[in-house]
């Protein structure tokens, strides 16, 4: 393979022409001879190190260009390596050792992940090819939040081998400098350019996340995403959410959802979100319990999206317990030149679930003197305390109780509107009060662990005074009679005080 050779640096002119052959050093080098057949490969090594790396991370360095030394003339050379000459080949690229050292000075050190440089250029091609062909590398030494390798001189492309974030290419020289003593190597520090991707889900507003609903009510769902920006030249740009509800769950009509670039809302075709120059951002689909939405990154102009759409909770909803699960996760790539992808709940434990938790009411009808129970009572239950919104009507079993479930968090009002035969018409309306920690209203105890608040209702039989107020009633009752009797008692004390009065007179 025909490979370019450079003479690298200015002063060798000087040595040249002007015979000044006083830079001498003693460069280690090895048995490979370069083109020139004169020229041995040095071994000379140095440091390249990659700061701001997450910890964790593994990196690798792929060689672009190997170094070389003529000890007859001291001059220090370039050549491109077998791989990245391949890669060129492929490419049908001319590009010479000068053209490489006049792209940006030959390094990438520092800058965003997007760069409209030829170098940048180049080295994404490279990497992808590496990926491709599955060139080996060098991998580097991680501690903490900096990688670092000791190699011969050359040039080097840096690639991470194994991370969650989204790195820029990053490109450093080993190179040589001279001075009057001597060939110096020089080492390297690159700044790596880093960006995260991630999603949070809430209910009813961002971050939300929980909620309690009841069976029928929409549930309104909010996911936002961060959108990591990928190298210009990167060929893979995966950026897909998945969401999974559970089967006391049913998705709205993909024609309802809403997702926003940012702050600019997208046009939905049927499910195929479109921008104001008509490029599509987003497909959205549905499939039974799943709900995919594929971005085009390209198509993105901010760093952030948001969905909003709605699902109804329907007759499958589980009361209490671990509620109606929810969940979102983010497929995206991690490997911008290769076509590998990171599921952040299939490959990792960062699923975000959003539970839906739905309430009941469990009724107990018995008589007011003891805890025999009493069928055919009938309630009526209500959202208001107008009694206008009407949830269900229940009638009470042979063991006294009846259960209405799909409640959601809040206050409700029962009403009976039929009494047990033989028993009292109950003329106050209860309250009941649903949610999470709730208890001690009237006659509500604690929810059990079933989701189900407990209503304890007596009765009393007809000709005997009901009992409806509870314990405090009862009290305020007797003290009330209490004040009757002592006031009669009296007053019939003061009567016949006087009578004795008007008679000893």
């Amino acid at each position: 393979m025909k490979k370019k050779n450079k003479v690298f640096l200015m002063v060798m002119a000087v040595l040249v022409f002007v015979g000044v052959l006083n830079v001498r050093a003693a460069i280690t080098t090895g048995d490979d001879l370069g083109s020139d057949g004169v020229s041995k490969i040095i071994t000379e090594t140095s440091t390249l190190t990659v700061t701001s790396v997450n910890a964790g991370d593994k990196l690798s360095a792929y060689k672009i260009l190997d170094a070389f030394y003529n000890a007859n003339t001291n001059v220090v050379s370039y050549e491109f390596t077998d791989d990245f000459q391949a890669y060129l080949d492929e490419e049908s690229n001319d590009l010479t050792i000068d053209d490489y050292f006049d792209l940006s000075s030959g390094d990438i050190v520092s800058g965003s992940t997007t760069s409209t440089s030829e170098l940048d250029t180049l080295a994404s091609g490279y990497a992808a090819y590496i990926k491709t062909n599955s060139v080996t590398g060098t991998e580097m030494n991680v501690a903490g939040t900096t990688a670092s390798a000791t190699l011969a001189a050359g040039a080097y492309l840096v690639l991470p081998t194994e991370t969650l974030r989204v790195y820029a290419v990053m490109v450093g020289n080993l190179d040589y400098t001279a001075d009057g003593n001597g060939w110096s190597i020089n080492s390297e520090t690159i700044v790596a350019k880093v960006d995260d991707a991630g999603i949070t889900k809430g209910v009813g507003a961002e971050g939300v996340p929980s909620g309690s609903y009841g069976i029928g009510d929409v549930v309104p769902y909010i996911i936002t995403g961060t959108v990591p920006t990928y190298p210009t030249n990167a060929t893979n740009k995966t950026y897909v959410i998945h969401d999974t509800i559970s089967s006391g769950l049913t998705f709205q009509a993909v024609t309802s959802m809403k997702i926003s670039d940012g702050d600019t809302p997208l046009t939905n075709n049927n499910g195929t979100f479109t921008n104001g120059t008509g490029q599509t951002v987003a497909v959205a689909e549905i499939q039974g319990q799943n709900l995919t939405i594929t971005f085009t990154v390209d198509n993105l102009t901010a760093k952030t999206v948001k969905v909003e759409y709605g699902a109804t909770v329907n007759e499958s909803a589980v009361v209490g317990g671990a509620g109606n699960s929810n969940s979102a996760t983010l497929e995206y790539s991690n490997d911008p030149y290769g076509d590998g992808t990171y599921n952040t709940g299939t490959d990792g434990d960062d699923e975000d679930i959003v539970p839906i938790y739905v309430y009941g009411i469990d009724i107990f009808k018995h008589t007011q003197s003891g805890d025999t129970p009493l069928s055919g009572a009938t309630f009526e239950i209500y959202k208001d305390s107008a009694l206008e919104e009407l949830v269900d009507t229940v009638t009470t079993g042979e063991d006294g109780h009846i259960k209405t479930k799909g409640l959601g968090e809040g206050t409700y009002y029962v009403k009976e509107t039929k009494a047990p035969a033989g028993y009292q018409l109950l003329t106050d309306t209860l309250t009941v009060k649903i949610g999470p920690n709730q208890s001690g209203v009237e006659a509500l105890q604690d929810t059990d662990t079933d989701g189900y608040y407990e209503l304890d209702v007596p009765n009393a039989e007809v000709g005997i005074l009901p009992v409806t107020g509870g314990v405090g009633t009862i009290i305020i009752t007797l003290v009330g009679l209490a004040i009757v009797g002592g006031a009669f008692y009296f007053f019939f004390v003061y009567r016949k005080k006087k009578q004795d009065q008007q008679q000893n007179a």
